[in-house]
């Protein structure tokens, strides 16, 4: 409402049409501001003065297939320094690689140093789930304080946030007697339940299968569903308060046009008393009657091998815990968690940003990756594993013979090493010097303008500099 009619939206929603119509009237200059997603940053509008990324931690912000692949807020800096424009980058819990910017005066940092209206911080309880159970029993998915705090607020008409961000019902099905898991037939990862379909999936390539009732391992049939998801949570907190009224948000309820939409406002006008989800709970969301925020497992998302694991756990739990009263009504949040000595866990619990920063920093600095280094990522995969073998051989040698200033890693199977049956292999190349035009030359300089001269069709080669996930 505040720039009437001046407004342009743009995202991947759009049909080819709309876009080439919004394109057009952009070129004109009939709309001031564009409000969209990364793509938004290549809008063509004159006379620029002003880029707002906002929440500019979210990975979501690199586009990684197809290509090109570009990072929304790299190019929103390297433009807003051709137009002579001022860039905002903005979130509670910036980028290590912003706030490290700011450090070395390449950003200048403004900070809040209150939260807005009469709003103060949340008090957070952190709860050691190894002490839940008891000897020889199954450890509660609520913890005994997580349950009381949500009795309190049902009891006082208040609203609750709950955070468990693995979606489905069971997380795997595995068996009791030889220890197997149900996998994926086209991808190295475990099949998810979800109830309300009555199967199991692969959250990569959509796979679907029945339930299955005997181990394909040792034909034993002793198969057991472990793990939580989204849709567990949801259904042992209706037999635990079974008069509170519970929506559900993650990808499996918002799949309809709109469902978004109507879900958020169900919650905001207060016909529920329990909001349960997935991530995208957890940033960007303001209600004034949500006092409490739970946070089922706080450890899902740690132990990913990624350097960017724990950082990513922090911003997580920071970010959903500042969901909690957020206006006139105090809030608590509380962590469940198996590992409450963890560093991460513990600045998120404590919302200790700056010790995150000299945390993370550290570490960092010790291992040499970024901001303390430049990286890139040549993935090599496709569906015959000793041809994918072979060409990253091939690969590897001809870098290791030019290489001077380079730290080289692999050639090894990517952490997931099968997707939609193609067999995945990379390459991680580390450079101390922050430019990454240096690492891009030597990559091209080695391997040829064209990377694909030489090497077999069936096996394909990406490049992606500074990569945001290494799975």
């Amino acid at each position: 409402n505040a720039f009437g009619t001046r407004v342009a939206l743009w995202h991947s929603k759009m049909t080819k049409s709309e876009k080439g119509w919004t394109w057009q009237q952009l070129k004109k200059s009939n709309y001031s501001v564009v409000v969209g997603a990364r793509s938004a940053i290549f809008a063509p509008l004159n006379n620029l003065q002003l880029i707002i990324v906002d929440e500019e931690q979210e990975s979501s912000y690199k586009q990684e297939s197809p290509s090109p692949r570009y990072h929304a807020r790299d190019v929103a800096l390297i433009r807003g320094k051709f137009a002579n424009a001022t860039v905002l980058l903005t979130s509670a819990t910036p980028s290590l690689e912003s706030h490290y910017n700011s450090i070395k005066n390449k950003l200048s940092y403004l900070k809040l140093s209150e939260r807005f209206g009469k709003s103060v911080y949340p008090q957070v309880k952190l709860v050691d789930m190894k002490k839940e159970s008891n000897f020889g029993e199954k450890t509660p998915m609520i913890s005994e304080v997580l349950k009381a705090e949500i009795e309190h607020c049902l009891k006082n008409k208040e609203q609750i946030i709950l955070l468990q961000n693995r979606r489905g019902f069971s997380l795997i099905q595995q068996c009791e007697e030889c220890g197997h898991i149900s996998t994926c037939n086209h991808c190295a990862v475990s099949l998810t339940y979800h109830r309300s379909q009555q199967k199991l999936i692969c959250h990569y390539c959509k796979f679907e299968t029945q339930i299955l009732h005997t181990c394909g391992k040792c034909n034993i049939d002793s198969l057991k569903l472990k793990g939580s998801g989204t849709q567990h949570v949801e259904e042992v907190i209706g037999d635990t308060f079974p008069n509170a009224n519970v929506l559900r948000m993650d990808i499996d309820t918002v799949q309809k046009r709109g469902a978004h939409h109507k879900i958020i406002q169900q919650f905001e006008e207060e016909k529920a008393d329990i909001l349960l989800g997935t991530q995208m709970i957890a940033k960007g969301l303001d209600f004034p009657n949500v006092t409490l925020v739970g946070i089922i497992n706080a450890d899902s998302g740690l132990f990913l091998p990624d350097f960017r694991a724990g950082e990513r756990t922090f911003h997580l739990l920071y970010q959903v815990c500042g969901r909690s009263g957020r206006h006139s009504k105090p809030g608590k949040a509380v962590i469940q968690t198996f590992n409450p000595q963890d560093p991460y866990i513990q600045s998120a619990a404590q919302l200790n940003i700056q010790k995150f920063y000299n945390i993370a920093l550290a570490q960092r600095q010790e291992l040499s990756y970024p901001p303390f280094s430049r990286i890139s990522r040549i993935l090599i995969s496709g569906k015959n594993q000793n041809s994918v073998n072979s060409i990253s051989s091939q690969i590897n040698v001809k870098l290791q013979l030019k290489n001077k200033d380079f730290q080289i890693l692999g050639p090894v199977p990517a952490p997931i090493e099968r997707i939609r049956e193609n067999w995945r292999n990379h390459i991680i190349i580390k450079s101390r010097a922050t430019s990454a035009s240096k690492i891009h030359n030597f990559i091209y300089n080695v391997l040829g303008v064209n990377i694909f001269e030489g090497v077999q069709k069936s096996v394909r080669v990406q490049i992606d500099m500074d990569p945001v996930s290494m799975l």
